[in-house]
């Protein structure tokens, strides 16, 4: 199997690959909330933001991938006209991804450009957060419960 393939990557491989995410975005919010959301003193708190910040775009990186598969997925099912319907919970599943892919671009740039709008930031890093966990625990966790980690046949 390979990654790069993205016209034949299983449910099991994506499953697996994304699990780094929600892992990703509790580290991204731990490190946030000692800088600030602690009081007093902290340990080390240029290094914590230096980590943050690297995490952030490690998580960038690691988010366009299952980005990417998901919108080749999409745009092959939108091409089917026989017998097509809506399928509900690819949407919302795209959807809940592509907000959270919005959200952190959104979050980068009211750091680095728009700093009227830094305090902003923190709410995003928590919605962010929560919104890649949701995701990945909706598609994610879901089915390897219901299906145990097996192919999809």
């Amino acid at each position: 199997m390979d990654l790069l393939d993205i016209h034949e990557v299983s449910v099991q491989t994506k499953t697996y690959v994304t699990a780094i995410l929600p892992l990703l975005a509790l580290f991204e919010f731990v490190t946030a909330m000692h800088v600030y959301g602690k009081k007093g003193s902290k340990w080390n708190p240029k290094l914590v933001l230096t980590l943050h910040r690297v995490g952030g775009y490690v998580f960038l990186v690691c988010l366009l991938w299952p980005i990417i598969v998901g919108a080749d997925l999409l745009s092959r099912l939108s091409q089917y006209t026989d017998g097509w319907h809506f399928d509900g919970n690819r949407f919302f599943h795209a959807f809940l991804g592509i907000t959270v892919l919005i959200m952190l671009l959104l979050k980068i740039v009211f750091v680095r450009f728009y700093n009227n709008f830094r305090n902003h930031a923190h709410l995003l890093g928590i919605l962010i957060t929560i919104g890649t966990i949701t995701t990945w625990l909706i598609a994610g966790w879901f089915w390897l419960c219901m299906m145990g980690g097996r192919p999809v046949p």
